[in-house]
């Protein structure tokens, strides 16, 4: 053996990732006689496998389940289920050439679970966010037979996901830890990222970990907020509010909301806010800025500073509304209004 290029090509359909793979060895013959080989391509989650030799085709058997041992360098499943697809090959004296093993390989989807902290639009609006999240999926490939080639030969790994993905590998995937990205050279091919690494038999581990991630979008729906409580101080009544949130990014959460009090004024705000994710038990707190627009019972815009406090969809929101006067006839008002608030 005296070389073995690996590819993957990897896409997404119907929220299922799947890569189209090609192990291509370059062998030779360095003896005066002819060499059979009964030889094994063992994949997991593998199918529509077939071997070729210098473009000959080579008859493969039926897949048979075969197990694989733990995954002792990287430190991951005890043991792995595999397909086993046997072929044999004779190689003539002094013959040279490539065994190309070509298949399509299913990907398996990683859980990160997230812990005790969670972004504050999903908390917030545990109902209607929709709560996307980085999607991982991992190639595990077993590399321990490299070990026992002779005259330590190179591996030469390229991996083609969409241009958006990430590729990474994880040292310990037992722990499903995040990836890092430090051994692998990228690069950019039109709609295409292209990630390549390359190995010698001495230095490769008994299994290879290849991560591919599709990033989070950077805006999230979140859902609708309502609230009730009361404008306090001078003039105090009941009021209510109806919004919609959504976050872009992450910890910052925009909203719209019509508030009233049912008698005389109708106040529209669009608002923005900063709020901090909770912790377990710690609750998660907003600090906002916006424009109060009143549209009844005059026109006229405004400044709210907002300030809020939401365990889970409950909540409550203190807000500071001015009202400065803007042209003749109309006086400067300020109004505090509490509201306890609840997320869907």
């Amino acid at each position: 053996m005296l070389s073995e290029k690996l590819t993957f090509d990897c896409a997404e359909a119907e929220q299922e990732a799947a890569c189209r793979f090609e192990a291509r060895y370059r062998l030779r013959n360095g003896t005066s006689e002819a060499e059979v080989i009964d030889a094994a391509f063992l994949g997991v989650r593998t199918r529509e496998v077939s071997v070729r030799f210098d473009e000959e085709p080579l008859p493969v058997a039926e897949a048979q389940a075969a197990a694989l041992g733990p995954m002792t360098e990287s430190g991951g499943r005890a043991h792995s289920q595999a397909e086993r697809f046997g072929f044999t090959l004779t190689l003539p004296p002094g013959r040279e050439g490539d065994l190309v093993v070509r298949g399509l390989m299913q990907l398996e989807r990683r859980f990160l679970p997230s812990g005790y902290v969670w972004p504050a639009v999903q908390t917030r609006h545990a109902l209607l966010s929709s709560g996307p999240e980085a999607t991982h999926w991992d190639i595990d490939y077993l590399l321990g037979p490299i070990r026992t080639w002779a005259g330590n030969p190179t591996l030469h790994i390229t991996v083609r996901v969409p241009s958006a993905w990430e590729v990474g590998s994880s040292p310990d995937a037992s722990a499903r830890s995040l990836p890092v990205t430090t051994s692998w050279r990228l690069r950019h091919e039109g709609e295409q990222l292209v990630a390549e690494r390359s190995l010698t038999s001495e230095s490769a581990p008994e299994w290879l970990n290849v991560t591919l991630t599709k990033r989070k979008p950077w805006w999230n729906s979140g859902g609708v907020q309502l609230g009730l409580g009361a404008r306090l101080g001078d003039g105090a009544r009941f009021m209510a509010r109806l919004g919609y949130q959504v976050a872009a990014p992450e910890s910052f959460l925009h909203s719209l909301s019509v508030e009233t009090d049912f008698r005389e004024q109708v106040v529209l705000t669009p608002l923005t806010q900063y709020a901090t994710p909770q912790i377990a038990i710690i609750p998660s707190l907003g600090f906002g800025l916006g424009i109060p627009v009143q549209v009844l019972p005059d026109a006229r815009p405004g400044l709210r500073l907002l300030a809020d406090l939401h365990f889970g969809p409950l909540g409550a929101a203190l807000s500071w509304d001015h009202y400065p006067a803007l042209w003749e006839g109309t006086d400067s008002f300020s109004q505090l209004i509490l509201l306890f608030q609840v997320g869907l």
